[in-house]
This record gives C-alpha cells, sequence and structure tokens, in this order.
C-alpha cells in the first residue's frame, strides 16, 4: 500500500506531464472495475472524447453492456494480460491494493492514476459545479443538468445514476461548463477544483473513511470553502464564508419554497429568491405585505417570487430541497426564470430514485437506491404519499459495515413499514461482521414486537410473496 501511494502523490505532482495526453499517440487507459457507476462516466466521457480507452470488471451489468455498445472493450474477469497493451490504468478507492491489474501494473512501471486524479484532468480548463452530500446528490446533479438542457448550456456532465433524459450517466458537452456528481465517501469531493461547490445534506455516513461526525463536517466544510462559491442547506452546519453563498429551504435559506403541493408524479411550488427574516428589516407588517412575505417571518427584498413551478417525475419533500438547490446554481449563474421552470417541468428523473418498475393491477412497485436510514424514511414518507394502502420494504443492505455502525436506527426504520422483507447483504463478496447480519436484524425487529418481517433471498420467491399477499392500493 505504501508503494501504491507512493506512485500515485508523484503522479498527482506532475500531473501536467503525465495526464497531458496526447490522442494521436492512441496511449491506452485501461479501467480497473469500468462496470461501475462512477467508472463508467469516467470511461464514457474519454472514449467520446476520441481517447482509447478499455477496461475490466469482476462480472457484467447495465453498465459494462452500454459501454460495449458504444465500442470500448470490457474484460470481464481481472487478469494480468487485460493491462498488457495499456500505458495508464485507473482505479477507484473500491479496487483492493493486491488487485491483480493493479499489482502487474505497478511492477511494469505503468502509470497508475486514482479516479480523482484522472477526474481533475477531464476538468482541467473547465466551469466547474460540483455537487456532493450525504444524499439527494445524485438527483440534485440531474435537476441542474435538465435546466442546463433546457437554457442552451451544452454542459459536459458525469453524475452517479442513470439520467433517464441521457439513459446514461455521462454527456460530453461542447461548453467550457462542467457538472459533476463528487463523491463524499472517499474523498474524492476535496479533489475537485470547484467554481461552485453544492452540499445537499450532510449526516454521518461514511464515518469508517472519515472517523468521527465532526470529520465529516469538516471535510464538508473544507469541500466549499476551496469553491469560489457555496450552495448549502441551511440545515448544514459547517464553517463557510456566509458572504460567498446561497442557503436554500428552511430557517435562513435564501431560496426557499412556499405553497408546496403534492400531485400524483409532480410537485408544484413557489420559489422565493433574497428570503431575510422580518426580524432584521424593521419593517411594518403593512411593509411586509407588499414584498413577498413567504410567512410572517419572511419576506424577499428586490425580487419577484417565481410562482407554479412543477417539478416532474418527484414524490416527497426531500426533492424539493433537491430542486432548492438546483435553482440555486442557476440563479447563481444568472439563468432566466422560464429556463429554470422548462428544465424542472421536464426533468425525467433518475433510474433507481424512487422509480416505479411495474404497476400490476395497482399494486406499485418502487425501486430506490436508498441505504441510509435516513434515506430509507424519506423514501418510505414519499410512498406513504402514492397509497392509501399498505408498504411493504424489500430491503438489500450495502455492506456489513453500514449495518454494524447504524445497526438501532435500521431496526427502528424498518419498523416504521408495514412489512418487511430482507435480502443478502450487497455486495456478495462483502466481509461478513458478527452480530451485523439480515438474520440479526430480523431477531433485533422480532424483539421489539415488530414480526412482520421476513429474509427471502430467492427473487422467484419474492414474486410469489408480492403476488399472493398484495392488493391494489
Amino acid at each position: 500500500m505504501r508503494i501504491l501511494n507512493y506512485t500515485i502523490i508523484n503522479l498527482v505532482m506532475s500531473k501536467h506531464l503525465l495526464l497531458n495526453i496526447n490522442k494521436t499517440q492512441k496511449r491506452i487507459i485501461h479501467i480497473i472495475g469500468i462496470g461501475g457507476i462512477g467508472m463508467s462516466a469516467i470511461a464514457e466521457i474519454f472514449h467520446n472524447s476520441n481517447y482509447k480507452v478499455q477496461g475490466s470488471d469482476a462480472q457484467s451489468n447495465n453498465n459494462v453492456d452500454r459501454l460495449q455498445r458504444l465500442g470500448i472493450e470490457v474484460f470481464i474477469g481481472h487478469n494480468a494480460n487485460n493491462i498488457s497493451q495499456a500505458q495508464i490504468v485507473v482505479h477507484s478507492s473500491a479496487i483492493e491494493s493486491d488487485n491483480v491489474e493493479l499489482v502487474t501494473a505497478r511492477n511494469n512501471n505503468k502509470t497508475i492514476l486514482h479516479r480523482s486524479d484522472i477526474l481533475t484532468e477531464i476538468m482541467k480548463d473547465k466551469y466547474v459545479i460540483a455537487v456532493s452530500g450525504s444524499s439527494g446528490k445524485t438527483t440534485t446533479t440531474a435537476m441542474i443538468a435538465s435546466i442546463f438542457d433546457h437554457s442552451g448550456a451544452d454542459a459536459t456532465v458525469i453524475v452517479g445514476g442513470i439520467l433517464n433524459s441521457y439513459q446514461s450517466n455521462a454527456k460530453l458537452g461542447k461548453s467550457d461548463i462542467f457538472l459533476i456528481e463528487a463523491d463524499e465517501s472517499d474523498g474524492t469531493m476535496l479533489k475537485i477544483p470547484a467554481d461552485i461547490a453544492v452540499v445537499t445534506s450532510i449526516n454521518d455516513d461514511h464515518i469508517d473513511h472519515y472517523g468521527t461526525f465532526n470529520d465529516i463536517k469538516n471535510a464538508f466544510s473544507r469541500f466549499v470553502n476551496n469553491a469560489n462559491f457555496a450552495i448549502l442547506p441551511d440545515s448544514a452546519d459547517i464553517n463557510h464564508d456566509a458572504s460567498n453563498s446561497i442557503k436554500f429551504w428552511f430557517g435562513n435559506g435564501k431560496i426557499r419554497a412556499s405553497n408546496i403541493k403534492q400531485h400524483a408524479n409532480s410537485i408544484e411550488f413557489d420559489v422565493l429568491n433574497n428570503c431575510i427574516p422580518v426580524s432584521r428589516t424593521g419593517m411594518t407588517e403593512k411593509q411586509v405585505s407588499s414584498h413577498h412575505p413567504l410567512s410572517s417571518q419572511c419576506v424577499t427584498l428586490g425580487s419577484s417570487p417565481l410562482k407554479n413551478v412543477v417539478l416532474s417525475n418527484a414524490i416527497g419533500m426531500h426533492k424539493v430541497s433537491n430542486a432548492l438547490a438546483a435553482i440555486s446554481v442557476a440563479v447563481k449563474l444568472g439563468i432566466g426564470d422560464e429556463e429554470i421552470k422548462k428544465g424542472l417541468l421536464e426533468f425525467k428523473g433518475v433510474a433507481r430514485r424512487f422509480s416505479l418498475i411495474a404497476d400490476i393491477k395497482g399494486v406499485k412497485l418502487i425501486e430506490d437506491y436508498a441505504h441510509h436510514p435516513s434515506e430509507i424514511q424519506a423514501t418510505l414518507k414519499a410512498a406513504r404519499l402514492t397509497t392509501k394502502g399498505k408498504v411493504i420494504g424489500i430491503i438489500e443492505p450495502l455492506r456489513f459495515a453500514r449495518i454494524r455502525n447504524f445497526f438501532d436506527e435500521f431496526v427502528q426504520t424498518f419498523m416504521m413499514f408495514d412489512y418487511i422483507i430482507l435480502t443478502p447483504v450487497h455486495p456478495p463478496e462483502d466481509k461478513s461482521i458478527p452480530g451485523c447480519g439480515i438474520d440479526d436484524i430480523q431477531e433485533a425487529l422480532i424483539s421489539n414486537g415488530f414480526d412482520s418481517v421476513e429474509i427471502m433471498n430467492d427473487s422467484l420467491l419474492i414474486s410469489r410473496f408480492i403476488s399472493d399477499s398484495t392488493s391494489p392500493g
């Protein structure tokens, strides 16, 4: 591991020599774990920029299939021979230091780059908008992309999910604007040279990487203070330059939503810009009423409300928060009101973000990537808005370490459902931790008086259960 770190540090120090890849030389970039959501986006951007790209992954998936359709060679399985023709090898923090391709690259003095380093190369000389946060960053990035697409800002986009409008997680644009979802899980966000840093939310996820919740907050503080401008929620309790930022949502948020109405598959609301507390204005009640009051506590000065904004393909208050972050970016960049409204009206959503994947005789099957207790709770609240009936949660826990870190919170969250089906922990190769298995969760639920829980590891069995046990509504 020490050798690997030393190699990367030297590459970063001399990045302008090593990363200035001459396209005419057809140097081959090999991406380990190319089927991952982040790495597949990088592969697509480089491929569409006429670089020679290849990669490998342990198994095929939809991302691999998409890259292969683009003409990118993907090896299934990791093997030393896979990198024999490559000059540059790219990896992420998910790749173990003893990965055979990484070891071979080191032994053969090939250029080795971490994902964050090659991202820096892609963004060189661009106007960078980086969106990070413990939750909501993928959806927020997608909303910003939709606003850009409907305002003529032909941005390059890299996002941690499949945008339904692109059928991809990447788009190579022609303008100097670069929109990227910045991963906070391994600190990648701190290496991104952001002109605008957006924080969607902050919770205690990824504590294994950071150590403490204070360390997480300090990392986000560095992220926003490294940027030229910051956009963050009012709830973000981090140090930042208040004179060079926009806050959104409740409390002292500068950009807020009012008159929020949830429809079947969209949300309608008004947006108030330049909000300030009445207590700071010295205004009388009559004066307040002439300045677009959000409530008796807030007025807007010098800015009319953005009325009747419709956010399509969205359910739940957390989506309003995401939209306000996206609107804040648009306001900062001077995008017009009608372009903002058009972008949100035409928002197509993101795969696996409260996605309706089936509606069988009135029984809706919704897929969501939520994997932290707070995210699951937000998803459940959204689901409750769509039905007067029961909500069954089919849970595939993500990593044993997360179960260990939030065991009690998961138990309390799962008890909010009407019924829970637990499936094996993902990924299958994740090392188990005693006391943190799905059987332990089931036992804890039952001991807390919640016995509407079953363990199922067969998709056919789950399908049969849903068919036999559910009814419309």
